[in-house]
């Protein structure tokens, strides 16, 4: 089915579970009928009520496995920035403004700069995705385009995870959990690739007052172009 999706079909399943513990039944869950129509119009109502998030996180990917701490601010549609610390302060700052994606680890005094395509987002992040893409996951939702297969609780309705298909193969898998007034405080994304990252939300705002200026890339001694950059650390 079409559900106001602008590259494919997207796919609902809605899960329940009837539980079973130690030698006696349970009452189940009365489940209430839901139509694909209505989850999809869920889906649209909750990306209509966050347009921007601000919020301290811990980070695991790359093939070490270690936490990195990162502060992130996300605003709707096009721009993201992504800091990660380490004891001493600032080790790397990761943005998108529009058009544009930039990198700048501050101890080179080097800012790496390039169009936000998906070809460079997947050389800075491992995954194929599209700016929108990391938006709506940084909102703790589905992508918002894509042939997809989508799972939702069935008690709840809220989206446990979500597989993108690209040209008939797998291309990114999302899941969403621990849940905490309706917004998932942990995101798992992993690729075809077998790039793989988990996202652990430690505080989050939502709809945050966010400056578009904090997205701009910061002033630097040097300007190089995005293939000049090392890869991430750990790929």
């Amino acid at each position: 089915m079409r559900g106001g999706t602008r590259r494919g079909l997207l796919l609902v399943c809605v899960v329940g579970v009837l539980p079973l513990a130690g030698c006696f039944w349970r009452v189940p869950r009365v489940l209430r009928a839901v139509t694909a129509e209505e989850l999809l119009a869920d889906l649209a109502a909750r990306r209509a009520a966050v347009t921007s998030l601000r919020a301290r996180a811990r980070l695991r990917s790359g093939l070490t496995g270690l936490w990195t701490r990162e502060a992130l601010l996300v605003r709707r549609p096009d721009a993201v920035r992504i800091d990660v610390l380490s004891p001493f302060g600032l080790a790397l700052a990761v943005g998108v403004q529009g058009s544009l994606l930039w990198a700048y680890p501050p101890a080179e005094s080097t800012r790496y700069e390039g169009p936000a395509s998906a070809a460079n987002l997947t050389r800075l992040l491992g995954a194929p995705v599209e700016v929108g893409d990391v938006v709506e996951v940084l909102l703790g939702l589905p992508l918002a385009a894509g042939a997809q297969t989508i799972w939702f609780a069935g008690d709840t309705l809220r989206v446990r995870r979500a597989e993108e298909t690209r040209d008939g193969a797998l291309a990114l898998r999302v899941a969403f959990d621990d849940y905490r007034d309706g917004f998932p405080h942990l995101v798992e994304v992993g690729a075809a690739s077998g790039a793989a990252a988990r996202l652990a939300y430690e505080a989050v705002e939502r709809n945050a007052p966010v400056d578009p200026a904090l997205f701009a890339p910061p002033p630097a001694a040097r300007v190089l172009p995005l293939e000049a950059a090392p890869p991430p650390e750990g790929r």
